[in-house]
């Protein structure tokens, strides 16, 4: 494999552990605390230099193992990435600085992304409301919805959060990195995920039938919308 394709998989794969973190809340050590006979559960971790406890629940069998496994899980991601960050500066890249532009792109981007994916749920006849949405990119979890609904959306947000990294940015457009993306939001629904249809589809309210496509000319599309001199905005 070429030194460029190795970094770019390096990249997608630190952005998509990065994402990963972001939507586990169990980051640092568990801690039980006992206050006038009642156990409540922290999760204590260094910031700026400092340790600091917060506040996550009240003392539950459940809730203690699952906070532990998650806790664990995270440090396996943060050691898988500092090797990655190893295998980066061996193969000699250094991060470049994104345009203010593009970083306030960034920023309306991830300012704007509850919205973003509760507007995508509701594409693919998520039934949740706006709060619920909420609730879930937040907490992982809400009452009343479906557990695969709740999975889908917890999904997109994986998917948006390895879009905007500023890694995956700043790293080539292509095929498998668009590919990657269809993974992430079909990940525990599809097995093929990701890969190129291979079966028909209907559409609703249509006698259109699309063709299936083929992979080589889906690559080849790809590659000449990426490297056109059209705008950006034409090439999105």
């Amino acid at each position: 494999m070429r030194a460029f394709d190795r970094i770019q998989n390096l990249l997608t794969e630190k952005a998509e552990l990065l994402a990963r973190i972001r939507t586990i809340p169990f980051d640092g050590s568990i801690e039980v605390k006992t206050v006038k006979a009642e156990k409540y559960i922290y999760v204590r971790k260094r910031e700026a230099g400092k340790y600091k406890s917060t506040y996550i629940d009240k003392y539950s069998d459940e809730l203690y193992t699952l906070a532990v496994a998650q806790a664990l899980q995270v440090r396996e991601y943060k050691k898988r990435l500092r090797k990655i960050e190893k295998q980066l500066a061996e193969l000699g890249y250094t991060e470049g600085e994104l345009s203010p532009r593009v970083l306030l792109n960034i920023d309306f981007a991830r300012a704007n992304i509850k919205s973003l994916i509760y507007d995508q749920a509701v594409l693919e006849g998520i039934a949740t409301t706006f709060p619920q949405t909420e609730t879930i990119l937040e907490n992982g979890e809400v009452n009343g919805v479906k557990a695969s609904d709740v999975q889908k959306i917890l999904n997109l947000k994986r998917a948006w959060e390895l879009i905007v990294d500023p890694n995956v940015i700043a790293a080539p457009c292509d095929y498998y990195l668009l590919s990657h993306i269809a993974r992430l939001v079909n990940d525990g629904f599809s097995r093929d995920g990701g890969a190129i249809r291979s079966v028909p589809v209907s559409i609703g309210g249509s006698a259109y039938v699309p063709q299936i496509p083929v992979e080589y000319e889906v690559k080849q599309r790809i590659s000449e919308i990426v490297n056109s001199t059209a705008k950006p905005i034409n090439k999105a």
